[in-house]
């Protein structure tokens, strides 16, 4: 009688299924695992997204910069400048003059009687444009140098959604 009783005593503590202690050890390594991962994989997006507004400034920065430049040497002279406007005669008439100047956070270009077009793009803002007029006494060399404050245009309070870059660069008239 007493083997009969052992054998269903082993019967009854060998069925399958899992503790209490087993689950709550379970749970507790998932949950270590998860708060280690899930700070790294939201950093890695907000690091991603910052990279990305930094790209976007530097690369208008960048096309802004070398647009005026294009513009300066390409004339065939000064007509204006004033410190925030930059008015440049060109040898072709469709697009003389051509002026560059600071409009509600945008740098415009305007050339002859077409309308002014917008060269930066609508996810930055231009906070300043200077300009300085360094021609020779002589009127040989005209040369310009040129002061601009780019920002991100993101509505965001967060820091990945901010970036700004000063650009400093110049440009000699090329037909003297």
């Amino acid at each position: 009688m007493t083997k009969i009783l052992i054998l269903k005593l082993k019967r009854v503590n060998s069925q399958k299924g899992v503790t209490l202690i087993e689950l709550l050890l379970y749970i507790t390594i998932l949950t270590i695992i998860l708060s280690a991962l899930v700070p790294f994989a939201w950093n890695s997006i907000g690091t991603g997204v910052k990279a990305s507004v930094q790209q976007e400034v530097n690369s208008n920065a960048r096309y802004i910069s070398e647009r005026i430049k294009y513009e300066i040497r390409n004339a065939t002279g000064i007509n204006l400048l004033l410190g925030t406007i930059i008015s440049l005669a060109t040898a072709t008439p469709a697009t003389n003059p051509t002026l560059i100047y600071r409009s509600g956070g945008n740098i415009m270009i305007k050339q002859g009687t077409t309308d002014a077009i917008n060269i930066n793009s609508v996810n930055t803002v231009i906070n300043s444009l200077a300009f300085t007029n360094y021609t020779s006494g002589d009127g040989k060399t005209k040369h310009v140098k040129f002061v601009i404050n780019l920002a991100a245009k993101y509505g965001a309070a967060r820091q990945e959604y901010q970036d700004s870059i000063l650009i400093e660069g110049s440009a000699e008239v090329r037909s003297n």
